[in-house]
């Protein structure tokens, strides 16, 4: 990049060719020299927004002729369109965030169009439709090849097994449960053109498999992404209250410094619970009180400073300027992100979350193992999980690779109490304090439903992880794989190992329905939200 800069910078009018013309197709990059975006001509090709000038768009770039290249041409009109409304899916669920899809693909024409190609092709090879293979290259291959996620092809998967089956070359197929997209008559391409100029222009969410409540996260996400643009643009002035930029920011510092939990003592903590082969938890409460030590001390050294530098005291460092400035926007500075659990919440209700986590660590020093546990306080969750296989493997003396957490729902009368008063078990934990998205838990009836209207996010059952060695698998059919995230993003990788800092464990979560339905809703468990 740096070397095609000064190549282009290099030019002279002069001497170069009156018709030269240099061409750069690239994708999004912060890399991307600035210089020559500023010289150059810009032109982005963006998929048409909304299913219907989605499919309308592909369907454009067919004709009577296109559809006749194929020996099976009334199968070959059936797959186009199934194919067609499965790339508008695809590339229109990415608008409703981690809900549609964990990460934002860019799900291109050249997709659709070699799905396309393939399926000319082996229509014409097979006596009767591959759907099993146009499945496995459409979804694996072509739209696979781009996914990096697990959930994610998943997710794909089950949508595109509704699209390529049988049932969809039947006039009147249902795409969905939204009665406007249906499978439509064999006729020419003008009748198709004036099937789809029909769908209605803003889709329901059940087009894509989401609930109704998927509009409200789609516009949350909108107003975030603009809202967190202008603050960065908000020029550094003083408060219309008389109060100047750099008084705000002493202010929320002092106000930090003074409600910041103490720090433990590690010589204590070693000492009230020493390191033994029977009780891998003790570890575990070690590691946690160090890794918030840690962000504590970070806090306070870099509060003081602050203030001191807004003082004139010492040196206002970029890394000082960074967060005065976040201190002022009401967000989690940058140096404390790098030393801290993950969290979308704003630095007022992020300290206040800090503050009971610190509480449920410090009820654990004080009065010993607690009978349940609140799993979103704890900084690696991972490592508490693996506590609890470590005592029962060690209790039992068998291998640890042997054993697994079997997932039992409890039955409360109400998922939303604060504490749950449940007797601690023999075997395993009992913990709480998980988030559901995209649906409910029914306690009436013991398993997942529909999310009530406006409710994004619902109370999850506590739950009993009980360690069991060779455990049965749950029947398929009445289970739901469910993934569980710390946070709302769902995704996050360390560079070191490769494994998810945002990623938990999977729950096995009871259903009365076909679990795919919930793959398509988006559901997932978290430990924390975003307020």
């Amino acid at each position: 990049m740096p070397k095609m800069e000064a190549i282009v910078e290099a030019f002279d009018p002069n001497v170069i060719h009156p018709d030269f013309r240099l061409w750069l197709t690239a994708m999004p990059s912060p890399q991307f020299p600035v210089a020559v975006l500023q010289n150059a001509v810009k032109m982005t090709l963006e998929p048409p927004k909304g299913l219907k000038n989605n499919v309308n768009g592909s369907m454009l770039g067919f004709s009577d002729e296109f559809y006749e290249e194929c020996n099976k041409p009334n199968e070959y009109k059936k797959m186009l369109m199934a194919l067609c409304w499965f790339h508008a899916v695809m590339q229109e669920r990415r608008k409703f965030g981690p809900l549609g899809f964990n990460i934002a693909y860019d799900f291109s024409n050249s997709d659709r169009d070699c799905s396309i190609t393939q399926l000319r092709v082996f229509l014409s090879k097979y006596d009767t439709v591959p759907f099993k293979v146009i499945h496995e290259l459409t979804g694996d291959v072509t739209y696979g090849g781009r996914i990096t996620d697990d959930w994610d092809r998943r997710t794909m998967n089950c949508l595109l097994a509704d699209y390529v089956q049988e049932a969809a070359l039947t006039e009147g197929y249902q795409f969905s449960k939204d009665v406007n997209y249906v499978q439509p008559p064999l006729g020419e391409h003008k009748d198709y053109l004036k099937v789809v100029a029909e769908w209605p222009i803003q889709p329901h969410p059940e087009a894509f498999g989401l609930h109704e409540n998927a509009d409200i996260t789609c516009a949350q996400n909108e107003v975030k992404d603009l809202f967190e643009t202008v603050l960065s643009l908000q020029p550094r002035v003083s408060t219309g209250a008389g109060k100047s930029r750099e008084d705000v920011i002493d202010e929320a510092a002092e106000t930090l410094l003074n409600k910041m939990p103490a720090p433990w003592l590690m010589l204590d903590i070693c000492k009230w619970y020493p390191i033994m082969y029977d009780e891998s938890q003790n570890t575990v409460l070690q590691q946690e009180c160090m890794r918030y030590n840690k962000l504590l001390g970070q806090m306070a050294s870099t509060l003081k400073d602050v203030r001191k530098a807004l003082k004139g005291l010492v040196v206002m460092s970029s890394e000082l300027d960074a967060l005065s400035t976040s201190l002022y926007n009401n967000q989690v500075p940058a140096m404390w992100e790098s030393k801290a659990y993950p969290s979308l919440k704003p630095l007022v209700l992020w300290q206040e979350d800090l503050i009971r986590r610190c509480v449920f660590v410090d009820d654990w020093v004080q009065n010993g193992l607690p009978a349940t546990f609140w799993v979103s306080g704890f900084f690696f969750p991972q490592a508490f999980l693996t506590a609890i296989l470590q005592n029962f493997a060690r209790k039992a003396q068998i291998g640890i690779d042997t054993v697994s957490l079997e997932m039992r729902n409890q039955k409360v009368k109400n998922c939303a109490d604060p504490v749950p008063e449940l007797e601690r078990p023999a075997e395993g934990a009992i913990i709480w304090g998980l988030f559901l998205e995209g649906c409910a838990w029914s306690v009436e009836d013991h398993t997942l439903c529909e999310s009530r209207p406006k409710e994004l996010f619902t109370a999850f059952v506590p739950v009993w992880l009980a360690p069991v060695q060779f455990r049965v698998k749950p029947e398929p059919a009445k289970t739901f794989m469910c993934p569980c995230y710390k946070i709302l993003t769902r995704k996050g990788v360390l560079s070191t190992t490769g494994h998810s800092t945002n990623f938990v464990c999977t729950f096995e979560v009871p259903t009365a329905v076909d679990p795919n339905h919930w793959v398509k809703r988006g559901v997932a468990l978290f430990l924390a939200l975003a307020y």
